[in-house]
């Protein structure tokens, strides 16, 4: 099989005179052409202008999933894609990404064909698409190699995706050598174009000094600019630097704020600190009833530790309606996580015997389905208005 592009310079070794970028791409053209593909389809199922055989889009649930042989005519993704604009009552100011668009539903080999043609012409982000089918071995084999060279190739057209695949990569060692250095370098140049992750990501770096010299409030300044794009895992991380003053002076309510941020958009572990603030009063209105519903929130996301708060807040009726049977059954899943807590474990032995037996048989049911096979009828409290993205 034909070798795969090279490495990107960027911290790479180099023959004494590397190939141009015409050559790379002619390089990566010829491998990726000859890549095996998967299910024994012909190279020449790639070849654009004809047919492209879509063997990865359909499910046959009838039959177990069993691939389904079809054939897809570029035209018809112009077709599905345009019809959907029309429906939507809108039309895109930008020229239709058909490759991304079978992407998006799965039609891998479609989608390497068509991003390869664009790719060939300089695309980036068709670039970045095949880095993408290429690391995740979509429609082709996998080889992070040629994934980092594609990286490589959009990031020098200034493609901020490009630019934070490629911090990923360098941040773990993946198809290229680590490089902390190389992974910040990466993130800041995708974070200046407004990634969020990227964002984040720098942030991280800067907060444990790999990479980069440790700088508390540089690292709060990305965090907060990621948070203001709406990303949850920097929201619940800054949060956690207003709670200990860490890069920021410390404060409450602007932790309760970004807790409360990331908990609506779905970070179970915000949603348990936003939970103990708002029972405690802690930078915002206590409320026990909104407490106690974030708690189940989190409870039924499998969190251990909002399990145990709950069960107690049924044991005392707090926040809740008082409830033997719940308090039992969710701090015997909380046990069952390796969490005891010595008050419940008293008030366990206070329960009678068929009520404990009861409980007992709901949590082993919680444990075989997973998660959440029962859900309690806690009525959620009312949710704060969304905050608003402005840096502090």
């Amino acid at each position: 099989m034909a070798a795969f592009l090279l490495v990107l310079a960027s911290g790479a070794a180099h023959a004494a005179n590397p190939p141009t970028i015409e050559e790379r791409i002619d390089q990566g053209v010829s491998a990726a052409e000859d890549a095996p593909t998967p299910g024994g389809i012909a190279t020449e199922d790639f070849e654009a202008g004809g047919a492209v055989r879509a063997e990865d889009a359909s499910l046959d649930p009838s039959t177990g999933g069993t691939r389904l042989p079809t054939t897809l005519q570029p035209i018809d993704i112009e077709q599905r894609i345009d019809k959907g604009l029309t429906a939507a009552g809108e039309e895109s100011s930008f020229a239709v990404d058909y490759a991304f668009g079978a992407f998006q539903r799965g039609w891998f080999l479609t989608a390497f064909s068509l991003a390869l043609d664009r790719a060939k012409e300089g695309d980036a982000p068709a670039q970045t698409l095949l880095g993408v089918l290429l690391s995740r071995g979509l429609g082709v084999k996998q080889d992070l190699k040629a994934a980092a060279d594609w990286y490589g190739l959009a990031a020098r057209a200034g493609d901020r995706e490009a630019h934070y695949a490629l911090g990923q990569i360098y941040l773990e060692g993946q198809g290229v050598e680590r490089d902390p250095a190389k992974a910040a370098e990466e993130f800041r140049l995708a974070a200046d174009g407004g990634h969020a992750g990227a964002a984040r990501e720098l942030g991280y770096i800067l907060l444990e000094g790999k990479g980069e010299e440790t700088n508390a409030m540089l690292a709060a300044a990305f965090l907060r600019r990621a948070a203001g794009l709406g990303d949850m895992d920097a929201q619940h991380t800054l949060a956690g630097l207003y709670v200990e003053g860490v890069g920021v002076v410390a404060d409450d309510a602007l932790a309760a704020r970004w807790f409360g941020e990331a908990a609506r958009n779905g970070h179970v572990g915000a949603q348990v600190e936003y939970a103990i603030l708002l029972f405690n009063g802690r930078g915002v209105t206590k409320d026990e009833t909104a407490a106690a519903s974030w708690f189940l929130r989190a409870a039924n996301a499998d969190n251990p530790v909002a399990q145990l708060r709950l069960a107690r807040l049924y044991a005392d009726g707090i926040g809740v309606d008082a409830s033997s049977a719940e308090a039992a059954r969710w701090y015997l899943i909380a046990k069952d996580h390796g969490l005891e807590d010595e008050h419940m474990a008293d008030w366990l032995k206070r329960l009678d015997g068929e009520a404990l037996a009861t409980a007992r048989a709901a949590a082993d049911r919680w444990a075989r389905s997973g998660r959440g096979e029962l859900q309690t009828s806690v009525a959620p409290g009312p949710d704060e208005p969304p905050v608003d993205n402005l840096v502090e």
